[in-house]
C-alpha cells in the first residue's frame, strides 16, 4: 500500500512526525522507498519509472542480498550480467538509500571510464531531483563525482548539521580513493574492465575500508570482459564457497522485457542451438552454493533473440552469445577478439608433444639432462624436441622479464629456419646478464643460431652480455617504414604498436597457411587465450594474453620474423639445408628481390641497390 497521503487536515507538528515516522520506514524497507521514491528513465521515451527491485533479474541480485544480509549482517556480492540488466541502477539506488536517510554514512562508487562515471552520478542526481520534497534531505553541494547530505549554510550547519553522509563517484585508476577512510557501501561498476595493472592497488586501498559491520554493503558487479582476469577471479572466488563473498549470475532468458509479441498464426520451431538453450533453462544452473531455477523460455523470447541475432551483420549466433550469455562460462567467450583461428589451434594440437629430454645449460657450454618429468605453466624449464642438425639454420626469438619470482618468463623460442618447426623451447626467470649468458651457449649449440632479442627492459642488459660475449650473429632491426626495408645499424626486435602489428599479421599469417609447427602445449595454450583488443585506451588495438601469460607467444612472432626476414620472405620447403645465405641472397638478387613463386612483377632498381646492402659481410 502506497505511503503517499495528502496532507491538508493536519498540522504542521503532525507533518513533521509523520515525514519523521515515512522517513524511518523508507530506512527499513528499502524496496518501498525504492517503489515510491526513486525515479529513472524508461527505455521508451518520454517516459519516467520507478525502480522496482522487485523485477527480473533485478529481483535475484536483490533476494541474494537480502539472504546473506539476513545471515551475516553485512552484503559482499559479485554479479556477472548481460547487456542491460539494471544491475547498476539498483546498486546505485541501494546506496543512495542507505546515504539519504542515515547520518555519517558514506558510500564509493568506482567507474571503469569518465563516461560510468557521469552515468553514476546522473542516476544519483535524478534520484535525489525527484525526490518527494518533504523527504529530500538538505544539499551541501554536488559536482559531478559527489553528493553531499549536509546544511549548506555555514552560519546555521553547527545547529543543524544535515546528515553529514556523502556520495563520490570515482574513475577506477585514482587508486588512493579508498585511503584513510572508513567507508559503508562499495559499488565496483564494470570491474571486469579495469586496469588489471591497479586491481591489487584498489583491493589494498579499498577493502580494509570497509569493515566486516552490519549494514555495510560493497556489490561488485560487470558484464564479462576480455581481460576482466580480476573480475572473473572474484567471480571463482565466490563460487568457491571459500571466501565472505556471494556469486550471482543471470542468464538472458530472465529478463522479462527481452521478448516480441508473435503474428497471428505465427509458431516458432526450434532449431539445434535453440533446443540446447531450451534443456539448460530447464534444468537451471548451479554454481558452487548459487542456484539459478529451472525456467521455461516464451515462444515470444525466443523470437526477440532471432530478431536480435539476424541484426548483427555477422556472425549473429555468436555475438549473441557473447552480449546475452545462457551460462556463465559462455559470458566469457569472445568470438571477436581471439587472435589465431581456432579451427586452425585444433588441427595444430595432433603435433604436441612431449620433449625428448628436459635439458639444462651449464656455465660452460654443456648441455646436459636434468631429469625433469613434464612442464607445467608455472615451470621453468629447457625443453628440447628435435637436437641441432648439420646443415639446418636455426632462429631464436627472445622475450625478456625482469626475472623476479612470480612474475613473467623470460622464453626463447628455437624454430628451425627451412619449415618453421619448433625444436626447442628455453622458459626461466633469469636476471639479464645470466639470460644473455644462457641465450649466448643455446645459440651456438643450435650451430651459431640467429638470435632476435626484444629490446626493451632488461632487453637492453641481455643484449649486452650477447655482444660483450661476441656473439656472432645477433639480428638487425630493419628500416620497414621506408620506400623499400633497408638494415639500421641496431640490434634486435623493437616493439612499437606498429611493428608488433607487423609481427603479429606475419606469425597469423603463417598460422593460417599451415607454415608453422609447434610441439609445446605451453606456446598452444598461449596462442590459444591470446586476444585482441579492438581500439584499446589510445585507440589502437592492443594484443595481449587473456589469462596467464604470452612470453611463448612474443618470442615466437619475433622469431618468425626474424627467419622471415632473412630469406627475403620466401616460403616453403625449397629453402633446403643445403644453401647458404649468400646463396639465397644471390637467388633473391638475381630475380629482382624476393623470390616468391607466384610473383613475376618487375622490382625498382632501388630495390636491388637495397637488397645489395644485406651481402656485405656474409661472404
Amino acid at each position: 500500500m502506497s505511503t503517499i497521503h495528502s496532507f491538508e487536515q493536519f498540522s504542521s507538528g503532525e507533518r513533521e512526525l509523520y515525514f519523521d515516522a515515512l522517513r524511518e520506514l523508507y530506512r527499513r524497507d528499502f524496496p518501498l522507498y525504492a517503489a515510491e521514491q526513486l525515479w529513472l528513465t524508461s527505455t521508451r521515451p518520454g517516459e519516467f519509472i520507478h525502480l522496482n527491485p522487485f523485477t527480473s533479474p533485478q529481483a535475484i541480485l536483490h533476494r541474494e542480498c537480502e539472504a546473506q544480509r539476513a545471515e551475516s549482517g553485512w552484503i559482499r556480492m559479485v554479479a556477472i550480467k548481460g547487456r542491460q540488466f539494471g544491475f547498476s541502477s539498483y546498486v546505485v539506488g541501494r546506496a543512495f538509500h542507505l546515504a539519504s536517510l542515515t547520518q555519517a554514512a558514506d558510500t564509493l562508487h568506482l567507474a571503469c571510464d569518465d563516461d560510468t562515471v557521469s552515468s553514476i552520478f546522473m542516476k544519483a542526481k535524478m534520484f535525489y531531483d525527484r525526490l518527494q520534497e518533504e523527504i529530500r534531505p538538505l544539499s551541501r553541494f554536488d559536482n559531478k563525482k559527489m553528493l553531499r547530505f549536509e546544511n549548506p549554510d555555514p552560519r546555521t550547519r553547527p545547529r543543524f548539521p544535515g546528515l553529514a553522509s556523502q556520495m563520490r563517484i570515482t574513475h577506477a585508476k585514482n587508486v588512493l580513493a579508498g585511503t584513510g577512510t572508513t567507508g559503508h557501501f562499495l559499488h565496483l561498476s564494470e570491474s571486469a574492465k579495469y586496469n588489471s595493472d591497479i586491481c591489487n592497488f584498489l583491493e589494498s586501498s579499498l577493502l580494509p575500508s570497509l569493515h566486516f559491520q552490519p549494514g555495510t554493503v560493497c556489490i561488485n558487479e560487470s558484464t564479462a570482459f576480455t581481460r576482466g582476469n580480476y573480475f572473473r577471479n572474484c567471480c571463482e572466488r565466490a563460487m568457491s564457497g571459500k571466501s565472505e563473498w556471494r556469486f550471482v549470475f543471470v542468464p538472458w532468458y530472465a529478463e522479462s522485457r527481452y521478448q516480441l509479441p508473435l503474428k497471428a498464426g505465427e509458431k516458432i520451431k526450434l532449431n539445434r542451438v535453440e533446443r540446447g538453450i531450451e534443456k539448460t533453462a530447464r534444468a537451471g544452473q548451479e554454481y558452487g552454493t548459487y542456484r539459478f531455477p529451472p525456467m521455461e523460455i516464451a515462444p515470444e523470447q525466443w523470437k526477440w533473440r532471432r530478431v536480435v541475432i539476424a541484426n548483427y551483420s555477422d556472425d549473429g549466433e555468436n555475438l549473441f552469445h557473447q552480449e546475452y550469455p545462457t551460462t556463465y562460462d559462455e559470458a566469457w567467450i569472445t568470438y571477436d577478439v581471439y587472435v589465431f583461428s581456432r579451427q586452425r589451434l585444433h588441427e595444430m594440437r595432433e603435433a604436441l608433444c612431449q620433449p625428448k629430454r628436459f635439458a639444462q645449460i651449464l656455465p660452460n657450454g654443456r648441455v646436459q639432462d636434468d631429469g625433469l618429468a613434464q612442464m607445467g605453466e608455472e615451470d621453468s624449464y629447457f625443453a628440447i624436441w628435435e637436437e641441432p642438425q648439420e646443415g639446418e639454420k636455426y632462429d631464436i626469438g627472445l622475450d625478456t622479464s625482469a626475472g623476479l619470482e612470480g612474475g613473467d618468463f623470460c622464453v626463447a623460442e628455437v624454430y628451425k629456419r627451412r619449415n618453421r618447426e619448433q625444436v626447442a623451447e628455453l622458459r626461466v626467470r633469469l636476471d639479464a646478464m645470466e639470460l644473455g649468458e644462457k641465450v649466448f651457449w643455446l645459440g651456438r649449440f643450435y650451430k651459431t643460431a640467429q638470435i632476435c632479442l626484444e629490446m626493451a627492459n632488461t632487453g637492453f642488459a641481455a643484449n649486452a652480455q650477447l655482444q660483450r660475449l661476441g656473439y656472432p650473429y645477433l639480428y638487425i632491426w630493419r628500416h620497414r617504414e621506408r620506400s623499400f626495408p633497408t638494415l639500421s645499424t641496431y640490434s634486435g626486435w623493437k616493439t612499437s604498436r606498429e611493428s608488433k602489428s607487423y609481427m603479429i599479421s606475419l606469425f597469423t599469417s603463417f598460422v593460417n597457411k599451415r607454415q608453422f609447427i609447434i610441439h609445446s602445449h605451453i606456446l598452444w595454450n598461449e596462442m590459444y587465450n591470446y586476444i585482441k583488443e579492438p581500439g584499446g585506451a589510445e585507440g589502437y588495438d592492443r594484443y595481449m594474453a587473456e589469462r596467464g601469460y604470452d612470453d611463448c607467444v612474443m618470442s615466437s612472432g619475433i622469431c618468425l620474423v626474424a627467419g622471415d626476414d632473412e630469406t627475403f620472405g620466401r616460403h616453403g620447403p625449397d629453402l633446403g639445408p643445403e644453401k647458404s645465405r649468400k646463396q639465397l641472397i644471390e637467388e633473391a638478387l638475381a630475380s629482382g628481390g624476393p623470390a616468391f613463386k607466384d610473383d613475376e612483377t618487375p622490382r625498382h632498381s632501388s630495390f636491388l641497390d637495397t637488397q645489395k646492402a644485406f651481402t656485405r659481410g656474409f661472404d
